[in-house]
């Protein structure tokens, strides 16, 4: 049996970030002021965002990689010029010649300082646009010199084409980590660590009502906190499944534990084996997290009153490939 892995996606959580962390958040907690100013609406909505953010991740279409058609393509380079924009820009300002009305009136040195006002911003433009079809070309090739190595279901690359097409920097914001483990010919297992409790919002922004700071009760914190497990592990599924040419893959979420700070500490919360056929045929954009989840027969132990709790873990090489080592 080949065993590859683990490959890290996102690097995981330090034990010097996590303190870090916490630290910043028990200063920030202790510095609220039920007198405090209103919040804007500004601030309401980056909260709305941020829970959008942490339960809807999973909310895209699927749709696989043609890996036939990356490689009949070939390498590529850049689709937009240099100066698509600046160059018509630049034409017209070395072509300027004043009108007659234009020196009748002395416009002539205003008319080429807004010839010259459009090359700069024209030039600007271009810079973004050539950076966009850069870094997309950029994309492309990389994913084509590791399609060989997908097709061999090699982690690393998996993880590199996952870094490549910003499945990677996505996810870094919802996740303490993502790392990507082989186990035999055909097995890909991903392994999410999950936002510690902790870290999830304890305080909402509220709009309705008016706009007030108010805190989340426990009984909401845990609900959101599922929410952002289940939405995590599908897209975590979705993206691996975009990229790897198999037809099901595993996801298993592990959650730190409240005050644990080593790798040991981490624990398995979830389990859930996701098949292409059935992305294909939910709807993820319209669809809650949590009954989907729930519709895939995932192993998870959580309650209202206390949250995510660890569960065990009987397949051997899933416990094989996940547990951490515990230094003797």
């Amino acid at each position: 049996m080949t065993v590859q892995g683990p490959a890290p996606i996102i690097a995981a959580m330090s034990r010097v970030d996590r303190v870090a962390g916490r630290g910043i958040r028990e200063r920030d907690r202790k510095r609220r002021d039920a007198g405090r100013r209103r919040p804007s609406r500004a601030e309401a909505e980056a909260y709305e965002a941020l829970i959008e953010r942490l339960t809807k991740i999973h909310q895209v279409a699927f749709e696989r990689v043609d890996w036939a058609k990356i490689e009949a393509e070939g390498p590529v380079v850049p689709t937009v010029a240099r100066d698509a924009v600046s160059a018509a820009a630049r034409r017209a300002l070395a072509n300027y010649r004043p009108s007659l009305f234009d020196s009748l009136l002395g416009r002539e040195r205003e008319r080429r300082r807004e010839l010259t006002d459009k090359v700069v911003s024209a030039a600007k433009a271009d810079a973004e646009l050539y950076a966009r079809a850069k870094a997309q070309a950029d994309a492309h090739n990389r994913t084509l010199a590791l399609a060989a190595d997908v097709r061999a279901l090699k982690p690393e690359a998996i993880a590199g084409v996952l870094k490549a097409n910003g499945a990677a920097p996505t996810l870094k914001e919802v996740v303490e980590g993502f790392r990507l483990h082989a186990d035999g010919p055909n097995r890909l297992i991903g392994e999410v660590d999950l936002i510690e409790l902790d870290a999830l919002p304890d305080e909402a922004c509220k709009i309705e009502g008016g706009l007030a700071f108010a805190p989340i009760p426990d009984v909401e914190r845990f609900q959101i906190q599922l929410a952002n497990a289940c939405s995590v592990v599908l897209r975590a599924a979705v993206e691996l499944l975009r990229v790897a040419p198999v037809e099901t893959v595993e996801v298993v979420a592990r959650l730190c534990r409240p005050g644990g700070l080593a790798e040991s500490d981490l624990v398995p919360v979830l389990h859930v084996k996701v098949s292409a056929a059935a992305l294909a045929k939910l709807q993820l954009r319209k669809l809650e997290a949590t009954p989907l989840v729930a519709q895939l027969a995932a192993h998870i132990d959580w309650t209202p009153a206390r949250g995510l709790a660890p569960i065990k873990i009987d397949d051997p090489a899933i416990v094989r490939l996940t547990t951490p080592a515990v230094a003797a």
